[in-house]
C-alpha cells in the first residue's frame, strides 16, 4: 500500500496554469477525430500509459490550497480522504467513485473535484482506489466498492451519498442497486450520477447513435473498454449495465449530462427510468460541455456550474429538491 500511495506525498498545491478558451465547433470536431486516430492508430496508448499520463497531469489540477488529503484503507482497499480542517461536518461521507472507462483514473485524477466539493458542502469526500481493468475485470472493481461500503456499515460511518462520474457513475448506480437489495436499511440518503456510462451493451442507445463528432471517444472505444472490463461477461447483467436493472428503492438522485456528449442518449433513458420508478430526481443538463468537464472547476465555467448545482443539491432538504431541471 505504501508504494501505491507514495506519489501523494510529493504533490504540491499548484494552481492551474491557464483556463480553457472557447474553441470553434468545427475545430473541435476535427481535433477529436485526429486525436482518436493518433491515440489508437499511431501512438497506441495502453490503459496503463493513460493512467500514468493522467496522474502526472493531475499535479497541475490539485484544487484549492488548504484541504487535507489523507490516505487510509477500508477492508484493505486503499482510499483517499479529503476534508477541510475545522470546516467539515460529521453528518455524513460522500463516497466518490472515479471514472476512467474502468481502466484508468484514480483519486489523484479526481482530487480537484473532491477538494472543491468538500469545501462547498462541508462533507468529507472519500475516493476508493478500486482495481482497474484489463488486469482486473468485472467484478473486481465493484467487489472492492462493496467491501468499502460493508466496512463503513460495520464501523457505523454515516454514508450521505454515493456519487460517480462516467464509468464511476456506472459503478455508483450498480453499487446503489446492490445496496437496495442487500443493505436497504443502510442506504445512503442520496445518489449522484455525473455523465454516467449506464449501459455497456453494443446495442445501447448511445452506441447505436454513435454521436462522436464532439467526443474524444467513439463506438470503437466504447466497445474496446467495455471489453476490457467484461472479458466475456454478459453486458446484459444489471451489475455491469445498471440501465438494464431496477431503480426501485433508490434514494433521491442527481443526474447530469451534456446534450452533445456521446453518452447523452443513455443518460436520457436513465432519467426516464428513474422517474418511472418514483425516484426523486434532479436532472441537470449542460448544452455544449465535453465529457469529463466536471473535473476542472478551477478552469471551466461549466464545471463551476456543476459544482455549485451539486453542492446546493447535496445541502438542500429533500422536499425542496423535487424535479428541478
Amino acid at each position: 500500500m505504501a508504494d501505491r500511495w507514495k506519489s501523494f506525498r510529493t504533490w504540491e498545491n499548484q494552481p492551474l496554469l491557464s483556463s480553457t478558451s472557447l474553441i470553434p465547433e468545427r475545430l473541435l470536431m476535427a481535433g477529436h477525430r485526429i486525436g482518436r486516430t493518433l491515440r489508437r492508430d499511431y501512438v497506441g496508448l495502453t490503459p496503463q500509459q493513460i493512467r500514468v499520463g493522467l496522474d502526472q497531469l493531475s499535479r497541475l489540477n490539485p484544487g484549492p490550497f488548504g484541504a487535507n488529503f489523507e490516505l487510509m484503507s477500508l477492508n484493505s482497499i486503499p482510499c483517499a480522504r479529503i476534508f477541510w480542517p475545522e470546516r467539515t461536518t460529521k453528518l455524513g461521507i460522500i463516497l466518490w467513485i472515479h471514472g476512467g472507462g474502468f481502466a484508468f483514473g484514480s483519486p489523484r485524477s479526481h482530487r480537484a473535484l473532491a477538494v472543491h466539493l468538500s469545501k462547498a458542502t462541508g462533507h468529507e469526500v472519500w475516493i476508493p482506489d478500486y482495481r482497474l481493468s484489463p488486469e482486473h475485470p468485472f467484478p473486481a472493481g465493484l467487489t472492492d466498492l462493496q467491501q468499502v461500503v460493508q466496512e463503513m456499515i460495520r464501523k457505523g460511518t454515516p454514508l450521505l451519498a454515493i456519487a460517480g462520474d462516467s464509468a464511476g457513475g456506472n459503478l455508483a448506480a450498480a453499487l446503489t442497486q446492490w445496496m437496495v437489495q442487500s443493505f436497504p436499511e443502510h442506504l445512503p440518503k442520496a445518489c449522484a450520477l455525473l455523465s454516467p456510462w449506464l449501459d455497456l451493451s453494443p446495442q445501447s442507445r448511445s452506441n447505436l447513435q454513435d454521436e462522436e463528432a464532439l467526443s474524444p471517444f467513439d463506438r470503437y472505444d466504447m466497445l474496446t473498454y467495455s471489453g476490457f472490463y467484461l472479458q466475456g461477461h454478459s453486458p446484459e447483467d444489471p451489475l455491469v449495465s445498471p440501465l438494464r436493472g431496477s431503480f426501485e428503492g433508490f434514494p433521491r438522485t442527481y443526474l447530469e449530462g451534456s446534450v452533445v456528449e456521446y453518452l447523452w442518449p443513455d443518460i436520457q433513458l436513465g432519467a426516464e427510468k428513474l422517474t418511472k420508478s418514483g425516484v426523486e430526481l434532479h436532472f441537470r443538463q449542460e448544452q455544449k460541455a465535453l465529457h469529463g468537464w466536471q473535473l476542472f472547476p478551477d478552469a471551466l465555467p461549466e464545471a463551476k456550474r456543476t459544482l455549485q448545482a451539486l453542492a446546493d443539491w447535496v445541502k438542500q432538504p429533500a422536499e425542496i429538491n423535487r424535479a428541478k431541471t
